[in-house]
């Protein structure tokens, strides 16, 4: 997902939004299961046929046996059941998805309609509905009175007892999903799967975007912007490595996915300007994929971003819930953590000579850390409580540091927040000073393991710098 270069057989960064989109979407996995539904009642109406001639007292106990009249009744009544469930489930999931953007944030939505638990039980409702009606409607009336076989009725009394039980789960998901430590685990777990997806850290690959643009870019460059307004979702930094390759070019970058553009906003750079074409304009525009909405394929701070937000919340003076935002910490503390391992993609795009092709800013430690503590600092100014837990925090993630540069950023970030603790009384200081104190012993003891590693590492490329990059 945030490699600076694809390798083949990968996917677009193109495909990857759509993707999240239907993974995010309410409405795919019930359309798949309505269309199952039409498949099995298909394959119920030839079972009816199959067993309509056999004598019913050959027939297995499980299979309904009546009278055609007897079967539509029993399918209306529970064709009438599931509409009114199906009703009762949906009315469930707006207030429950009501309640969830008035008190973690609209934008917190999203995960709750990712889940799968929402979407398969909206699914099952729909499609015993679907199921149900479908049945009512080839089970046509006749003049004999005969009782006979029909599978299909008895097919659909079991899915309606499957979508009983759905509902009993259905509810205690939902009941555990408005719970703020289950939404916290949730984001948390979010952001462990997309770092996952970076490279060990063996070097320092991040380097300024500034100085690795061509002497002269700013004059000699020919500049313009996507065609459309929006939140940059991703980068096909694969192909448009090929097309600078091919054209001769350096394509710069002055946004990064996660960054909202405007029309013509000047925000691509083509140099030289001679090899500029209207050809290549539109081909570098349409591999910049551009959205009414932030997405989590090619930016990293995105899920960070939704905790931060719950602790935000939790800490304004209307809820002032410290112990949510205790909770956002400790999650925080968890995937910072495993970024302190991962190797950050470089800002520098190169080709297969090894010259400068796509030159774009990235998520670097200091903008990911920053986007994590710095707002929930400024928030709990005076508060601390949040305070000792964020050097707590800040602590955890220094035992996993493994660059010069990783311990001296947690280091402002343990200064900024001794500041930011304000006039308390005397307990309360006692406890900021020891826990200030041993979160500053833990960054000491990272900055002799790494020394003592790797003498010569304390010379990378400062992968604090504010314009270098994530991911492509």
């Amino acid at each position: 997902m945030f490699n600076s270069v694809s390798t083949a057989g990968r996917s677009s960064p193109g495909l990857k939004v759509v993707r999240e989109k239907l993974r995010t979407s309410l409405w795919l996995v019930p359309t798949l299961m309505a269309v199952t539904a039409i498949a099995i009642s298909a394959a119920a109406t030839w079972a009816d046929a199959v067993l309509a001639d056999l004598d019913p007292a050959k027939v297995q106990i499980f299979v309904f046996v009546s009278t055609s009249s007897d079967a539509r009744d029993v399918l209306s009544s529970l064709l009438t059941s599931m509409i009114t469930m199906t009703s009762l489930v949906f009315s469930i999931t707006m207030v429950v998805l009501s309640l969830a953007a008035n008190q973690f944030g609209p934008r917190l939505i999203r995960s709750f309609m990712s889940a799968r638990h929402t979407q398969l039980a909206l699914g099952t409702f729909i499609m015993t509905s679907v199921y149900c009606l479908l049945q009512l409607a080839s089970v046509g009336s006749s003049i004999k009175n005969d009782a006979e076989a029909y599978p299909s009725v008895s097919f659909g009394i079991a899915l309606t007892l499957m979508s009983v039980l759905v509902l009993v789960a259905y509810l205690h998901f939902l009941a555990r999903s408005i719970v703020s430590e289950t939404v916290i685990k949730r984001l948390g777990i979010e952001i462990t799967s997309m770092l996952s997806q970076l490279d060990d850290l063996a070097e320092d690959r991040n380097h300024d975007p500034e100085k690795a643009l061509p002497e002269g870019f700013d004059q000699d460059a020919r500049f313009f912007g996507p065609s459309v307004d929006g939140y940059v979702q991703s980068i096909d930094v694969e192909r448009l490595c090929e097309l600078a390759q091919k054209s001769d070019v350096v394509i710069g970058f002055l946004f990064k996915p996660g960054d909202y553009v405007i029309t013509d906003g000047g925000g691509i750079g083509i140099f030289p300007d001679s090899h500029w074409t209207q050809e290549l304009q539109d081909q570098v525009c349409g591999a910049v994929v551009v959205g009414s909405r932030r997405t989590s394929t090619q930016d990293p701070e995105f899920a960070i971003r939704h905790l931060v937000e719950m602790a935000i919340r939790a800490l304004s003076p209307g809820i002032n819930d410290p112990y949510t935002a205790v909770a956002v910490l400790a999650q925080l503390s968890a995937g910072l953590a495993h970024l302190m391992r991962r190797a950050l993609p470089s800002s520098v795009i190169t080709s297969s000579a090894g010259e400068p092709r796509i030159v774009l800013p990235r998520a670097t430690y200091a903008s990911l850390v920053g986007a994590a503590f710095n707002q929930i600092r400024q928030n709990a100014m005076g508060k601390p409580f949040v305070i000792m837990h964020l050097m707590e925090a800040i602590q955890r993630i220094a035992d996993h540091a493994q660059l010069p540069q990783q311990c001296d950023l947690l280091d402002e970030h343990l200064s900024a927040a001794v500041e930011a603790v304000g006039d308390v009384d005397t307990l309360d200081q006692e406890a900021i000073r020891s826990r200030a104190e041993a979160a500053r012993a833990a960054i000491a003891k990272a900055k002799t393991r790494i020394t003592r590693k790797s003498p010569a590492s304390s010379s990378g490329i400062g992968a604090g710098s504010p314009n270098s990059v994530i991911s492509a």
